[in-house]
């Protein structure tokens, strides 16, 4: 597996729960915080961290709950998003900054509207300056359902996880644009051998509700990239985020697939590069 992200940094929240975080600390008094999404990984943001690890800004990304290097659970309970949201307020709070921007891709976009929603439920300050939210994962009540959209998704899941190359394949066909690098395609299959589908499983049917109503109360910017040839989120899905998100910018990306952050950084390091912008002191100004 490709990896750039500095080693793992051990980080508990309660025992058991180990997650492994990588993290640059520039002294600056603004941090990029990324999110990772089902099946993902904090390597996966390899060609943004290699962008911006040039810049005097702070980094930090981890691998949640049963993905990458960190730890595994047999328990289906512990995979309920609540617990995720906690973990993205601990990392937050573990890595305090001045200003943060959240990067995050797929069901992590949800896992961070999640905990905003509970925030502006809960009349409390969101500590985030901006968003900028790669092919978001559906805010429908409940993510159970088909995920392949053929003949796989009625599969018991003890013939799936035999089944699991057929899976495999399908899954890139939906998530890839055609023309996509095939040593990507290959990093990016060495790099999810772990995650078992007993852990897919779990992540979906522990997504809470989101509170999408809430989430119109929320005035930070916030970025929507979204891919053209996505099979994996229905561009239906994401305008829908885009719509309950009143200050959201939505761009649609041709010959772009879900893993938006690997198949366009250029694009992808662009809108940071604005959100750093808009976040740094004018010229006079005290930071």
């Amino acid at each position: 597996m490709t990896e750039t992200l500095p080693p793992a940094e051990t980080f508990f929240r309660v025992p058991g729960r180990r997650l492994a975080v990588s993290s640059k600390q520039a002294g600056s008094d603004t941090t990029l915080f990324f999110v990772h999404g089902l099946g993902g990984n904090r390597q996966q943001w390899r060609l943004q961290w290699d962008r911006f690890s040039k810049e005097p800004i702070n980094l930090v990304a981890w691998d949640a709950l049963g993905h990458g290097e960190s730890a595994r659970s047999k328990h289906e309970q512990v995979f309920a998003s609540r617990f995720s949201v906690q973990d993205l307020a601990a990392v937050l709070a573990a890595f305090p900054s001045r200003k943060r921007i959240i990067v995050a891709h797929s069901f992590g976009c949800r896992i961070t509207l999640e905990w905003i929603s509970g925030l502006l439920a809960a009349g409390e300050d969101i500590p985030v300056d901006g968003l900028i939210l790669l092919g978001p994962a559906s805010l429908a009540p409940s993510l159970e359902g088909p995920m392949f959209g053929n003949w796989m998704d009625r599969l018991p899941f003890w013939i799936a996880s035999f089944a699991r190359p057929a899976l495999q394949a399908r899954f890139e066909k939906l998530a890839w644009a055609p023309d996509v690098d095939p040593e990507i395609l290959k990093t990016e299959r060495q790099a999810t051998k772990r995650n078992s589908l007993f852990m897919i499983n779990a992540v979906r049917s522990g997504a809470a509700p989101v509170n999408t109503e809430i989430l119109r109360h929320f005035d930070k910017p916030v970025h929507i990239l979204a891919g053209q040839n996505d099979g994996i989120v229905p561009l239906t899905e994401v305008r829908k985020v885009h719509d309950f998100l009143p200050t959201s910018t939505l761009d649609i990306l041709p010959d772009c697939g879900h893993q938006i952050m690997l198949e366009q950084p250029v694009i992808v390091n662009q809108y940071i590069e604005k959100e750093l912008q808009r976040l740094s002191p004018s010229p006079g100004e005290a930071p």
